[in-house]
């Protein structure tokens, strides 16, 4: 994975910021596999709940390319997401078992829940001298008869897309993901292709977020 660590002088502040939360809520609630409530709550018939799971869409694209995993596309802070690395390489490197099919979950960050997070995102934006852009969360998992779960962190890679809204991007500026995951790990994710509309990066399964950022 290209990354690059966050410098020696943030290591005090970080560990600071997430020591008072040392697990990072990037749910709506405390339950890390209740993202489905969220589109729950706010509907009142049983009927009309079933309308809403059926809207949510299950595949996004990005740069033009539908993402290869089946899933839950709910971030609106970006203008589209994709996984780039096929379904059934995914799979095959984490050696995922018969009737399990990969899956993933994307949706908005709330920085007023996931302060502690945003916090990070800031430090390490700052070390860069960077601005700070959209954010989100993204769940790597894989789903087992109805069942999600996620993938585990020290996986291989797996490419992502992300498609930048048009009031952030700029085509004179890098732009590069900060990924901060549970246990306060943070890190860099460089942008490896050259449209200032678009971020592709690697990252690894399991639940994190991410903020774009641009210097």
């Amino acid at each position: 994975m290209k990354t690059s660590t966050i410098k020696k002088m943030m290591a005090s502040a970080l560990t600071i910021a997430l020591a008072a939360a040392p697990v990072m809520s990037v749910c709506a609630t405390d339950n890390h596999d209740n993202n489905e409530s969220v589109v729950v709550q706010a509907v009142p018939a049983a009927e009309t709940v079933a309308q809403a799971v059926a809207a949510v869409p299950t595949t996004s694209s990005a740069a033009g390319v539908k993402s290869t995993t089946e899933g839950v596309y709910l971030a609106k802070n970006v203008s589209g997401m994709a996984v780039a690395t096929p379904s059934a390489d995914i799979a095959a490197s984490y050696a995922l078992a018969e009737g399990e099919t990969p899956f993933v979950r994307f949706w908005d960050m709330d920085p007023k829940k996931s302060f502690r997070a945003k916090e990070v995102m800031d430090l390490a934006a700052a070390s860069q001298g960077a601005v700070v852009g959209p954010l989100i969360n993204i769940d790597l998992g894989k789903m087992t008869k109805g069942d999600f779960s996620l993938l585990p962190a020290d996986g291989p890679n797996i490419k992502m897309a992300i498609d930048i809204p048009a009031s952030f991007a700029q085509a004179d500026r890098t732009f590069a993901i900060v990924c901060v995951r549970y246990g306060g790990l943070v890190s860099i994710l460089e942008d490896t292709d050259d449209d200032p509309n678009t971020i592709t990066f690697e990252t690894t399964g399991g639940q994190a977020s991410y903020a774009v950022i641009k210097y």
